[in-house]
C-alpha cells in the first residue's frame, strides 16, 4: 500500500458514493446522522466494492429507506463465480478468506462450501461488509498496539487541523490516512487481500465513528447483518 494506491483507492469509492448515494463520500461520512448510520452507509459501499465482480447494479426509482441508496446489486447466478476472470479477482480471493475464517464460521455455525454459497449467505451488501467485520474486529478491537497506533495517528491529524469536511484523497492520505492504511494492512491478515477501495472505506470509516463505535457494532450488530430478514 502507497500513497498513490490509497488516494485511488479514495477517488473510486467517491466515484461509487456519488452513484449509489447521489453525493460524495465525505458527505456520507459527515452526515447528520448517528454513528451506526453513518457506519452502515461507509460499510455497504465495502459491500458493493466485494460484490461487484459476481453482482448486477440495477437503478431504482427512489432510494432504498434503509441507505438511502439509489442502486441494488443482484447476485449473479452460480456459474459467474466460475469465470476465471471472476475467480481471479481479488474480491474473489478475499471471500474465500472470509469463507474459512474461524470468527466467521463461529458467526454462522457452519462453514460456507464455497463463495457462491457465502455470497448467497451474505446476501445484502451489507452482509458483505459484516462477514468483514468479523474478521476485523480482533484485531481492530483487541490489538492494544494497533489501537494505539490508530489512535494516535488520529489524534494527530485533528490536532493538526484536520476534517473530514471538503478533503480531497491527498489531504486524506497526507492526514494520517496512509499510515492508517499501513497498520491496517500488516495487521489484519484478509485486509491483505483487499483492494484500495477497501482500506479507503476501513480509513473513513475510523475518521467517522472512531474504533469504539465500529467495535460496538462489530460486536452487537455484525453478527446480524448476514440475515436477509433483518
Amino acid at each position: 500500500m502507497n500513497s498513490e494506491e490509497l488516494e485511488n483507492g479514495f477517488r473510486q469509492l467517491d466515484s461509487l458514493s456519488q452513484k449509489e448515494y447521489h453525493e460524495p463520500v465525505t458527505e456520507v461520512a459527515l452526515a447528520p446522522e448517528d454513528d451506526e448510520k453513518r457506519l452502515l452507509r461507509l460499510g455497504r459501499l465495502i459491500g458493493v466494492v466485494l460484490k461487484q465482480p459476481f453482482a448486477m447494479g440495477i437503478d431504482i426509482a427512489s432510494p432504498s429507506q434503509y441507505s438511502g441508496a439509489y442502486r441494488a446489486w443482484e447476485l449473479e447466478p452460480e456459474a459467474k463465480f466460475q469465470d476465471a476472470s471472476v475467480r481471479d479477482s481479488w474480491q474473489y480471493q478475499a471471500l474465500e478468506s472470509l469463507r474459512t475464517d474461524p470468527d466467521v464460521i463461529s458467526t454462522l455455525g457452519w462453514q460456507p462450501a464455497n463463495v457462491y454459497d457465502l455470497a448467497q449467505t451474505a446476501h445484502h451488501e451489507r452482509g458483505f461488509f459484516g462477514f468483514l467485520a468479523v474478521s476485523c474486529r480482533k484485531y481492530l478491537c483487541k490489538d492494544k498496539k494497533l489501537r494505539g497506533e490508530i489512535d494516535r495517528q488520529v489524534k494527530a491529524s485533528k490536532s493538526a487541523g484536520f476534517n473530514l469536511k471538503n478533503v480531497t484523497p491527498e489531504t486524506v492520505v497526507a492526514s494520517g490516512g496512509l499510515a492508517i492504511g499501513t497498520y491496517l494492512v500488516q495487521a489484519i491478515p484478509v485486509l491483505g487481500i483487499m483492494g484500495a477501495p477497501v482500506i479507503a472505506g476501513i480509513v473513513l470509516i475510523i475518521y467517522s465513528v472512531g474504533i469504539d463505535a465500529f467495535c460496538s457494532w462489530a460486536s452487537d450488530r455484525a453478527l446480524r447483518e448476514y440475515d436477509p430478514a433483518k
